[in-house]
């Protein structure tokens, strides 16, 4: 039996007027610095040095996707991050993508592809010895493709170094000047 819409289950999948228009407007162009928490902000261990961040302009951070990501099989992790990524209303447009674990990884992968001119940021955890091998293979592949890698310490003030690639990216850091009009090389208004 066919579907009486004679659609062949693609209903839905923003072929129509509307989709159409929604890709057709023009995004936002402002520069972001994105932050994959592995954790709800509330909970993360980087507690202190992540909302040190998230004092920039330009920064934003998105909370870890509520399932079990770990326990799915990799193929459906990396669709459900697809998907995730597609879906995602972004008010400007990634120029960094800081990761803080590996299993944020696919994720991270998605927006890239989706954004391919951001860079990676990858927060080396210090990996136990007994951590399971997907995370270790993760954890590889970030460190791989990453284009910055930078050491998980509490202490804040090692924020400078992502402020200054911030800002050499675009992206407004609300540390180092670059929202000033003298600054930014703006005129003065």
């Amino acid at each position: 039996m066919t579907d009486p819409g004679g659609s062949f289950g693609v209903r839905g999948a923003g072929l129509g007027f509307g989709g159409i228009a929604q890709r057709a407007q023009p995004r936002d162009e402002r520069p972001l610095c994105v932050l994959l928490l592995p954790e709800p902000l509330d909970a993360f261990a980087l507690r202190e040095r992540a909302e040190d961040l998230l004092t920039g302009p330009g920064v934003l951070a998105l909370d870890p996707p509520r399932l079990p990501v770990g326990r799915l099989p990799q193929a459906v992790a990396d669709g459900l991050a697809a998907g995730q990524a597609r879906r995602l209303r972004l008010p400007g447009t990634p120029r960094a993508i800081v990761l803080f674990h590996p299993l944020q990884y696919a994720l991270a992968r998605a927006l890239l592809a989706r954004f391919p001119d951001a860079q990676l940021w990858y927060a080396e955890p210090a990996l136990p010895e007994d951590a399971p091998a997907r995370i270790r293979d993760l954890d590889a592949m970030a460190a791989a493709r990453a284009d910055l890698r930078f050491g998980v310490a509490q202490d804040r003030s090692e924020n400078r170094l992502l402020f200054e690639r911030m800002e050499r990216l675009g992206v407004p850091s609300g540390r180092l000047g670059s929202e000033r009009p003298d600054v930014a090389g703006d005129p003065p208004r």
